[in-house]
């Protein structure tokens, strides 16, 4: 199937919308699967979306919240923004709901863009505006792009949109990054702009010291990348489980987050030698890799080095150690209630809460651990 089609994306039009069927030839299936969740929460394509943005003050509160976001993500913003102006394009940020936190760009098309309100403090989550390029990504948890006819409401055709998120590593979405522009161009790049600078910006998370208390493994298969923000990293505890990773690192050892608190180094990997020359890395499969190894040390890192949702942790005041007692346990209820409302379903509860499955079943064992001393 060509990248996108007007013709085979209009039939696919008529069959989805129009008479009911499935386009599964005419429609890739990322964007199927999109149209059927809209679907499914009763958007009507044909009615003009309400894509409102924030009142001022609403957005002023909501601006200064994601404000360590926005720092994160600056550089590839910028980056991304000299594009933009090229191309007739906009760079979107959005946060982990898609919530637009920062547009710039082409002045020509952030006029029309505007229109449609494409800028700061709309709402761009499928829920809200059906399927486009941010909401599609964060559903999908991966790059995504959208154009012309394949959003699901029928004014939203006139984009064309490529985005991608942003995991910290942990794994939950934190964000997302997007190119949007006019669908009479097509950009074929653009899809593999974002990916790359959602990537340099996971790749950040790692940086400055955050993890010096763990082992960290820097590794792939070409040394050359090594370094560089396509590598593959992998943290493990004291206790040598893994505790934190980005994407290539994880499917270089074919695991997904679920391997997050679950697995351990030695189940991975064949003894590695620790040290600042990089060596020859093999995993318990046999496959082979190049990379090194960073035992724990000393953090030397500042507040502003580190990722900005370990910060807190990592640089605690006095006060907050005074308060502590009392934080666990309104986390302690606010996971319980999560898993109440949800029945019981641990991966809703997490969804809710922002964590990871895994992390909300570890820590309701050491609350309820800590409770019990």
């Amino acid at each position: 199937m060509p990248l996108y089609s007007a013709s085979l994306t209009e039939a696919a039009r008529d069959k989805f919308f129009g008479r009911g069927e499935l386009p599964t030839v005419e429609l890739k299936q990322p964007i199927l699967r999109s149209w059927l969740r809209c679907a499914e929460l009763g958007l009507d394509a044909a009615r003009a979306p309400r894509v409102a943005p924030l009142e001022r003050n609403e957005l002023q509160i909501f601006l200064a919240r994601h404000e360590r976001l926005r720092r994160l993500c600056r550089p590839e913003l910028d980056a991304l923004n000299a594009e933009a102006h090229e191309t007739g394009a906009m760079v979107i940020l959005a946060d982990a709901q898609g919530m637009v936190v920062d547009a710039i760009g082409d002045i020509g098309f952030a006029g029309q863009a505007a229109e449609i309100a494409l800028k700061p403090g709309a709402l761009w989550s499928e829920a809200a505006a059906g399927t486009n390029a941010i909401g599609a990504a964060l559903a999908e948890r991966r790059a995504m792009a959208v154009h012309g006819g394949e959003h699901f409401y029928e004014n939203h055709n006139i984009l064309s949109g490529a985005a991608a998120p942003i995991i910290d590593p942990r794994g939950v979405v934190v964000g997302a990054l997007a190119l949007a522009a006019h669908a009479a161009v097509q950009r074929v790049h653009a899809l593999g702009l974002v990916r790359f600078a959602a990537e340099q910006i996971e790749h950040r998370f790692f940086g400055g010291g955050a993890f010096a208390a763990a082992t960290l493994l820097r590794f792939h298969i070409d040394p050359a990348v090594v370094g560089a923000p396509r590598e593959g990293l992998l943290a493990f505890d004291e206790d040598r489980r893994l505790i934190a990773a980005n994407r290539r690192g994880l499917s270089f050892v074919q695991r997904d987050w679920c391997a997050l608190d679950v697995a351990r180094l030695e189940e991975l990997f064949e003894p590695l030698r620790s040290g600042p020359q990089m060596g020859e890395i093999i995993g318990t499969d046999g496959r082979r890799y190049y990379g090194l190894a960073n035992t724990p040390g000393a953090c030397r890192a500042r507040p502003t080095d580190c990722p900005w949702e370990l910060q807190d942790i990592c640089f605690e005041p006095p006060s907050a150690r005074l308060a502590e007692h009392r934080l666990r346990d309104a986390e302690l209820s606010a996971m319980r209630a999560a898993l109440d409302a949800c029945d019981g379903n641990f991966s809703k509860a997490a969804r809710i809460l922002g964590v990871h499955r895994s992390t909300l079943y570890r820590r309701l064992n050491e609350r309820a651990g800590e409770r019990a001393r």
